[in-house]
């Protein structure tokens, strides 16, 4: 089953070209943008965190430059410094804004059903992922119980995107400029990596758009193939993905495209649900006491103030 989008055909540009991800901006929008890819490369640290070095080398910012923005984060509440590893991660404030969100971006508790119905269906082993950064970050799986397990990814693993059936979906439908941002921003962790160049990720995107889903097949043994779909929000980004892997004997075309109707059917239906749970209205401020029951309050008060008779 193929998905309309409206990047299908992709134009592509060079890894050292301007894009227009780094269009000329205010100091002020620069200072959030450096916030935020300072707090991208933290969180790709996972949860030993990351020093100033290693923040200032992956950013391309001067140390000094670094090392202000960091401390504002950590001021915030954004970012913690653990003085003992001289480390930094992610803060308690983050923690609080997710939790203020309550279901309207738990993703995992709206797709959980999703996955368990899909590994019922194919006895194979389910992952859902979401993009983190520069990074594709499997949050949920569901293990089939076929009996030959393929078991390489793990729940908290990431992984560059566009590497893998499970992050391939999640770069291949966003719009061509921020591919080629993601694509460039990548190259030099992807160095050592000949599977891995920039050629073949702009080559594997186009392809994910042209056949609606994406495949990877590793040959070591027991050689695995897994086919990846992006869940779409209402602009056509990728919210998250579905992935479903399992040995190389059982994934023939005929079934890959049995697979993927199925994952393209869940995605709709997690899509939808994600739409519905955001239309909620605005928090009730049930602190706040009414001036009738305040009322009330006052005139039992004095009731009870009153000398009996």
């Amino acid at each position: 089953m193929r998905q309309k989008n409206q990047s299908k055909n992709l134009t592509v540009v060079p890894v050292t070209a301007v894009t227009a991800l780094n269009r000329p901006m205010t100091e002020g929008a620069q200072s959030i943008k450096r916030a935020f890819m300072i707090m991208r490369i933290v969180v790709a640290h996972g949860e030993t965190g990351a020093n100033l070095k290693s923040v200032a080398t992956e950013s391309g910012l001067h140390r000094a430059t670094a090392h202000r923005i960091l401390s504002a984060l950590v001021d915030e509440g954004a970012l913690e410094f653990d003085v003992a590893t001289l480390r930094y991660r992610l803060g308690v404030e983050i923690f609080s804004f997710g939790a203020a969100m309550g279901e309207r971006f738990d993703i995992r508790n709206l797709a959980r059903t999703a996955l368990e119905e899909l590994s019922n269906k194919t006895r194979d082993t389910v992952y859902l992922g979401v993009r983190s950064g520069f990074d594709g970050l499997c949050i949920d799986m569901c293990e089939g119980d076929f009996p030959v397990k393929t078991l390489r990814l793990h729940i908290r693993d990431r992984w560059p995107l566009g590497i893998g059936a499970f992050t391939m979906p999640l770069l291949a439908y966003l719009p061509d400029a921020e591919v080629a941002e993601i694509i460039r921003r990548n190259a030099p962790r992807l160095v050592d990596q000949k599977d891995h160049t920039p050629e073949i990720l702009f080559k594997g995107v186009q392809e994910t758009r042209n056949r609606g889903f994406a495949v990877n097949y590793i040959m070591a043994y027991p050689g695995m193939c897994g086919i990846g779909v992006p869940i779409l929000d209402q602009h056509g980004r990728p919210l998250a993905s579905l992935c479903v892997v399992a040995t190389i004997q059982r994934m023939d075309e005929k079934r890959q495209a049995s697979i993927t109707q199925a994952m393209w059917a869940k995605s709709k239906q997690i899509a939808d649900m994600w739409h519905s749970v955001r239309e909620v209205k605005g928090p009730t401020e049930n602190w706040k006491v009414d001036n009738s029951s305040q009322q009330r309050v006052k005139l039992s008060a004095q009731q009870l103030a009153m000398p009996l008779r």
